[in-house]
């Protein structure tokens, strides 16, 4: 993997397109990622340095912290990163990313991110000092590697993942789970996922966000070039054949996904074989406005700020009854 380093001269800080996550800010740490997801739609951006290329923002970590400096308010938690992963097999990536995150926690900002890259122990130890200020999420879909290495190609392998998400359970952390995305006839089964399930039932997990392929240009490309000749590019091909134009909520771009009827059948049964494993199942309406009219990331992110917000109060309350009770200079 090439590395090239570039200055950053836009803010680090961007507003994110997506509603879901309206008015949070995000980190880029880099241009184009390792992982080389065939489904990624990042990899059809202007800024896209190509396959085997990353464009690594040297000047990030000073930067932001300018940035921070000079903000009235700062935010509640920033979120990693909506065109690459923050968990990339590259070191001078990975120590970038660990100082950004490093200076916001000790800063009391929150992170956020989603991963299906491996988490290594340094970034495990940091988190469990802000164990409260961490939001993390896991992308994951299958335990066969051998199908994973063929739709992820440079991304963790589903060992890794599961051990991260025992890691982060470890140290207080219960991480949201994404089956994003799901790809008809290949990932969906009963098989795949009922294995899936069960492990992620026993390690404590509770909730699992769920969304199924859709195809732009450049996935549609990447997809057949990854999987070509094989019994899964025939079915993914098939289950397209009867396809809907769907508009994103987060733009005005249109996207080909699965017919409605076929969708809301298969969340239905994914939700019911979750909930055998005392998992509960949502569809954002990010990605699927025809079906879902809640984001429902933004009850998670919610949830965030009310404990965040919570905890402030109580510790403000406490703060406030020990000056209370302690006695004045005239005693």
């Amino acid at each position: 993997m090439k590395v090239l380093l570039k200055e950053r001269k836009s803010s680090v800080l961007s507003p994110s397109t997506l509603k879901c996550l309206n008015g949070t800010p995000t980190i880029n740490p880099t241009a184009g990622c390792a992982h080389l997801c065939s489904y990624c739609y990042a990899r059809g951006y202007s800024n896209y340095p190509g396959d085997g290329t990353i464009v690594l923002y040297a000047n990030l970590v000073e930067k932001l912290e300018s940035e921070l400096n000079r903000k009235r308010k700062t935010p509640g938690f920033v979120y990693f990163s909506p065109s690459c992963d923050a968990f990339q097999p590259v070191k001078q990536v990975l120590d970038t990313t660990y100082s950004l995150m490093a200076l916001l926690l000790e800063k009391g900002i929150g992170v956020s991110f989603l991963t299906k890259g491996r988490i290594p122990d340094r970034f495990i130890a940091l988190f469990k000092l802000h164990s409260n200020n961490v939001n993390a999420h896991v992308g994951i879909t299958t335990l066969n590697r051998q199908l994973q290495k063929q739709i992820e190609p440079h991304a963790a392998t589903p060992g890794i993942r599961l051990k991260n998400i025992r890691a982060l359970t470890q140290i207080g952390i219960l991480p949201e789970i994404r089956f994003d995305p799901l790809m008809p006839g290949l990932t969906d089964s009963t098989g795949n996922l009922g294995s899936l399930l069960k492990i992620l039932g026993r390690s404590g997990i509770k909730r699992v966000g769920l969304n199924y392929l859709f195809l732009r240009p450049i996935i549609n490309k990447n997809i057949r070039e990854g999987l070509r000749h094989t019994k899964a590019m025939e079915k993914i091909s098939q289950a397209f054949c009867d396809n809907v134009d769907l508009q994103l909520l987060a733009s005005k771009s249109r996207v080909k996904a699965l017919n409605l009827d076929f969708r809301q059948k298969q969340y239905k049964y994914i939700s019911l074989l979750a909930k055998q494993y005392g998992i509960k199942t949502y569809v954002c309406g990010y990605k699927n406005p025809d079906i879902a009219e809640d984001l429902t990331c933004n009850s998670i992110w919610q949830k965030y700020f009310d404990k965040k917000t919570l905890q402030y109060q109580l510790f403000s309350n406490q703060h406030s009854e020990i000056t209370i009770s302690q006695p004045s200079n005239h005693d």
